[in-house]
């Protein structure tokens, strides 16, 4: 059994993007085509949980500039392995403070992160990425989000039951979809949403924020 265990441990970065994808019927990868899309030739962006660098690989065609941190060094070697275009830094995202100078990105992006974060997290998170924004700088966060339809509700907690394990099984962390409350998390931190885009029937949203 151990044997079986530590097994998965090692293999888990290589497939953790096939296994998301899979649940989640490709929309993944759709959210992080359409996050790249924002962004622009010389833009310096920094891309919170970068996991193994399947959106810092889009970033990185369109001609940004690309900084990836993530908290899991499994992932980030296959990032470094894969994406070798990027910068990847063992990094917390609750040390944001520690490491980066204000106004150090014009883009900041997200995917599936924010998700794993307790309430307090996030708001400081979301301060830090206030901080580290140019003051024409913007957010792309795309996450999972509890649909309003009953119908779309039920097949959200049928997903999102195998997503959690893969995501335990990754990082160690749970993670809680976010809800409304996200929006108010944004805007009392100065952020001004412009942009919700919803997907996988309303399971998965994308917010642009800007400064």
């Amino acid at each position: 059994m151990s044997f079986v265990y530590m097994k998965i441990l090692e293999s888990r970065p290589h497939r953790y993007d096939f296994a998301m994808n899979l649940l989640t019927l490709g929309f993944l990868t759709k959210l992080k085509k359409s996050i790249a899309t924002f962004v622009d030739a010389g833009d310096r962006v920094l891309d919170l949980g970068c996991g193994t660098g399947t959106l810092a690989h889009m970033l990185l065609e369109n001609g940004a500039t690309v900084v990836g941190i993530d908290s899991n060094k499994g992932m980030l070697n296959v990032a470094r392995q894969n994406v070798p275009g990027g910068l990847y830094l063992h990094l917390d995202i609750t040390q944001l403070d520690e490491r980066f100078d204000e106004g150090s990105f014009d883009v900041i992006v997200s995917t599936l992160v924010f998700s794993e974060l307790k309430a307090a997290e996030r708001r400081f998170a979301l301060r830090q990425v206030m901080r580290l924004l140019k003051p024409t700088g913007r957010m792309y966060l795309g996450d999972e989000v509890i649909p309003s339809n009953a119908f779309f509700r039920l097949s959200y907690y049928l997903v999102r039951i195998p997503m959690a394990f893969i995501t335990w099984v990754v990082t160690q962390n749970t993670t809680q979809a976010l809800s409304t409350d996200i929006m108010d998390e944004l805007k009392a931190v100065g952020f001004q949403v412009t942009r919700l885009q919803a997907s996988f029937f309303g399971m998965l949203n994308l917010f642009e924020a800007k400064r």
